[in-house]
């Protein structure tokens, strides 16, 4: 049933390894490419080990399934990963969705079918993710973006051709004076043959928790409106980057706005304290 059931759901049989008062271990490959090196490779685990007199299941249980080679699929290109999570995850959940079918009328009455979906739809490794754009084009427009909600570029010696790239914004305590809140952003990047971003994802890098200057007798009501102005000024700089980079979205992804961690400015949090074994 088990079998079937994976290759079905476009899993091909491997092998099966039974021992003696062990789980019996099936192992499936799914095929996504022939050319390609890595296809994912996943094992099943039953454990058979109360059977009764006709060796029929008294009752048998059939485990999570484990992905074999991860780490190998972790060190693929991210657009690869990507390919291969939205092809592997949703197969696992079919085949362990046509088990329950199949299998309901042999479901011990004790128990209950326990399994969680696994495919959650489309998650980016870092932050929004696009492609098919020059990463200088991208930090334009994304400066623009922010610059335009009110933010001041802060000019760094960037690395454009770096895969890890942060983007230095001010933003205003005291609208009268110099200097502000350090806001950041980072741009994790792989490129395709052109040298386009493929992807290159963004992802907030700031620290909520810094600490600001002192506000002064004159600055008192700016820095009572920090936190409004601050969330009006982000809400805006990703509204901006919505609308002006929304054709270079990766393929099935969607554009997301990250939760804030704290308010700008809070005391930060004393640390967690280290559990003793």
């Amino acid at each position: 049933m088990v079998r079937k059931a994976f290759q079905e759901s476009g899993f091909t049989f491997v092998s099966a390894n039974a021992q003696k008062d062990k789980p019996t271990v099936i192992r499936f490959e799914l095929v996504v490419d022939p050319n390609t090196e890595i296809n994912p490779t996943i094992l099943v685990s039953i454990d058979e080990s109360l059977l009764d007199s006709r060796k029929n299941c008294n009752p048998c249980f059939l485990r999570f399934t484990e992905i074999s080679n991860e780490q190998e699929m972790k060190a693929l290109p991210w657009m690869m990963q990507y390919k291969l999570t939205s092809l592997l995850l949703p197969a696992i959940d079919t085949a362990y969705s046509n088990i329950e079918l199949t299998g309901r009328t042999h479901l011990a009455p004790s128990f209950s079918f326990n399994y969680k979906s696994q495919w959650k739809g489309e998650i980016n490794l870092f932050g929004n993710s696009y492609i098919g754009i020059s990463l200088p084009d991208l930090k334009e427009r994304l400066i623009n973006a922010y610059r335009s909600a009110g933010f001041t570029p802060i000019e760094n010696d960037a690395n454009l051709k770096s895969s890890e790239l942060d983007l230095i914004f001010s933003f205003p305590i005291d609208p009268t004076k110099d200097g502000g809140a350090i806001y950041k952003l980072k741009i994790n990047s792989q490129f395709d043959a052109n040298g386009h971003c493929y992807p290159c994802e963004i992802a907030e890098n700031y620290d909520p928790y810094q600490r600001l200057p002192p506000a002064g007798l004159s600055g008192v009501f700016d820095r009572a409106t920090l936190e409004s102005r601050f969330s009006a000024a982000r809400s805006t700089a990703f509204e901006n980057m919505r609308i002006d980079l929304e054709s270079y979205l990766r393929p099935r992804s969607g554009f997301t706005v990250p939760t804030k961690l704290a308010p700008l400015g809070s005391p930060r949090p004393p640390p967690t304290p280290i559990a003793v074994t």
